[in-house]
């Protein structure tokens, strides 16, 4: 699924994120684990095409459209939580009925049934990126990149989201954290250094 050689990347003439070799397998949980400023986040954009200026090989085995990237600070649209969960079924042409019908699945799992008709803009930090990885997981890709998804999570939060990603059965997923995760969310740590 991905393969990574002499990747590195620099900006304004200093090294960024540098990961010499890393391969993962299709379906395979990795958490990318390293010290703030370590390049986490870049690596993730590197993987999701979101950033282009790089040295070195890094082939992802999955089209740009089954990769799905949540930042840390998740962005939401103007609107209600369902419209935001439903956005990106919708705008690959799934019919209304079916999307809402999806949706039911994600609101149970992080618990936002109750929240599906508010505003995101009412919405708490925990609650706004629990909307942002519903909306990304209904997708199903075939690549998720997490970028620390576990911040501004309670306990109850954090354990929604590993029984979500066991509905992922067969997506690549990549979680980076600063701290390794609990045990259950990913198989392997792929630790990344500070450039």
């Amino acid at each position: 699924m991905i393969n990574i050689n002499r990747l590195r990347v620099r900006k304004k003439g200093r090294t960024i994120c540098c990961v010499s070799q890393l391969q993962i397998a299709p379906g395979e949980r990795v958490a990318i684990v390293g010290p703030n400023g370590s390049g986490k986040t870049t690596f993730l954009r590197v993987l999701s095409e979101l950033e282009k200026g790089y040295d070195g090989d890094c082939r992802v085995d999955a089209l740009r459209k089954d990769r799905v990237y949540v930042h840390q600070s998740p962005y939401l649209f103007r609107g209600t939580v369902l419209f935001n969960i439903t956005y990106g079924l919708c705008q690959r042409g799934t019919g209304r009925a079916e999307c809402e019908r999806l949706a039911g699945h994600w609101l149970d799992r992080f618990g936002l049934r109750e929240l599906a008709g508010n505003r995101v803009n009412h919405l708490s930090g925990g609650e706004r990126r629990r909307v942002a990885l519903a909306r990304a997981m209904i997708l199903q890709p075939q690549l998720l990149l997490l970028d620390e998804p576990l911040a501004d999570m309670d306990k109850d939060g954090a354990a929604a989201v590993a029984l979500a990603l066991d509905d992922l059965k067969e997506s690549t997923i990549l979680i980076a954290s600063p701290v390794a995760l609990s045990d259950g969310l990913t198989s392997r740590i792929h630790a990344i250094q500070s450039p």
